[in-house]
């Protein structure tokens, strides 16, 4: 009986000793596991990257204006103007003692500006008392800063005065004697006869030349159909009057009807009756030579306004081709 229990003692206790054995293997075991397998048991970091100079919400807002800045337009092929203005100052006879208007008939025309005879200044006057020749400076300025000048002469002659009447002698004590009057030749009386004028048309160098009121519309076509022996109006005002204050411009074919232009100077006289008949005496002041597009021949001013246009007082142009290229102006004064 004793025997056995020293055997159960001996086995227990053994068995014991395998059991703590076991427990103290099985944990370094699961220790070496977990130090091999660290995912296993910590959550895995992401790596992260670092940015530099990243700009502040002040820096953006103000890249954001600097990109809305607009750029600056800057013209390109501009030509600068370096043309100046022309004036036209038509020679003048006057009367002693009388009143004038330097400017009358002057005017001035620019290549890029155009009509400038609203800008023509001087600071001469004029001394209609002395008799002579007197000069008077004239200037205009374009919108570039161009200056044009121009001399206008004005010649004063002495006055047509009336023959004054002989008062006669007061009566007296004395008597005047007697004058013997002397036979008188007969005299004979010629009637002066105004020439007449038929209606619309223009006389000039003793040739009278019909026209008619076509303006732009109708002109060319007007001129076209009867070369040999009609001129039409076309720039300007498109029906003629003398009293108007207008430009009127007229044309006519070379060869043609209007050959006769070339035979006029700078103080011939033509005759223009309107509608009804109603004449006005012009004088010509000035001949141009210009292409189809208004610009001189030689210095390439452009007369387009002054030739075409309505202003510059009461006046006529009158056009006619000198060849396919190149056309004759005349510009004459009321």
């Amino acid at each position: 009986m004793k025997k056995n229990t020293i055997k159960q003692t001996i086995i227990l206790g053994v068995i014991s000793i395998l059991g703590v054995a076991l427990f103290i293997g099985g944990s370094i075991f699961t220790d070496s596991l977990s130090r091999a397998n660290p995912s296993n048991t910590e959550p895995k970091k992401e790596k992260m990257t670092l940015i530099k100079n990243v700009p502040t919400s002040a820096q953006l807002s103000k890249l954001a204006n600097v990109s809305k800045k607009k750029e600056k337009i800057v013209s390109v092929n501009n030509t600068k103007d370096t043309t100046a203005p022309t004036i036209i100052a038509p020679e003048e006879t006057i009367e002693q003692n009388a009143q004038v208007n330097v400017y009358e008939e002057v005017t001035a025309v620019d290549n890029k500006d155009g009509d400038l005879t609203a800008k023509i200044t001087t600071e001469e006057n004029l001394d209609t008392s002395v008799l002579g020749t007197q000069t008077v400076h004239f200037s205009a300025t374009d919108a570039s800063g161009n200056t044009g000048v121009a001399d206008r002469i004005f010649h004063i002659i002495p006055k047509n005065e009336p023959v004054a009447n002989v008062p006669q002698a007061e009566q007296g004590n004395i008597n005047p004697e007697p004058i013997q009057a002397e036979p008188t030749p007969e005299t004979t009386t010629t009637a002066v006869i105004e020439p007449t004028y038929g209606a619309t048309t223009l006389t000039l160098n003793g040739q009278t030349i019909p026209y008619q009121n076509g303006g732009q519309g109708s002109g060319q076509s007007i001129i076209d159909s009867n070369p040999g022996g009609l001129a039409s109006t076309w720039g300007g005002a498109a029906v003629q009057s003398g009293d108007d204050g207008q430009n009127t411009h007229f044309i006519g074919h070379n060869p043609g009807v209007f050959s006769t232009v070339f035979s006029l100077n700078t103080g011939s006289q033509i005759v223009v009756t309107d509608a009804n008949g109603t004449p006005t005496t012009y004088t010509v002041r000035t001949l141009l030579q210009l292409d189809d597009y208004g610009a001189e021949v030689g210095t390439g001013t452009n007369y387009w306004d002054l030739v075409v246009g309505t202003g510059g007082g009461e006046r006529i142009t009158l056009q006619s081709c000198i060849n396919d290229d190149v056309n004759l102006f005349v510009i004459a004064y009321k």
